[in-house]
C-alpha cells in the first residue's frame, strides 16, 4: 500500500467556511492502515500531525499549517 501525500496544499477546500492557508503536507486516509502510514510519515519526517474530519466548526489560520494534515474519510467503521 502506498499512501499519497501531497505537498503545499491549500486548506480552504477542506473547510466549510473556505478559509485557511497552505499545509506543508496533506494525506487523505480511507482506512486504518493508511492512517497508520500517515502517522508514521509524520514521525519519520518530524512534522506535527493534525487530524481533520469534515472541516466544519474549524478555522485554519491564513498562515497555514507547518506539518501534516490528515484528512479522515473512514466510513462504516465502529471503534470499541
Amino acid at each position: 500500500m502506498r499512501l499519497a501525500i501531497q505537498e503545499n496544499v491549500s486548506l480552504k477546500q477542506y473547510t466549510t467556511l473556505k478559509v485557511g492557508g497552505v499545509a506543508d503536507y496533506v494525506a487523505e486516509v480511507k482506512d486504518v492502515a493508511e492512517l497508520r502510514a500517515a502517522l508514521l510519515f509524520a514521525e519519520q519526517t518530524k512534522v506535527p500531525p493534525l487530524i481533520l474530519g469534515g472541516g466544519s466548526n474549524v478555522l485554519i489560520n491564513d498562515a497555514g499549517y507547518r506539518g501534516l494534515v490528515i484528512r479522515v474519510g473512514i466510513k462504516g467503521r465502529e471503534y470499541n
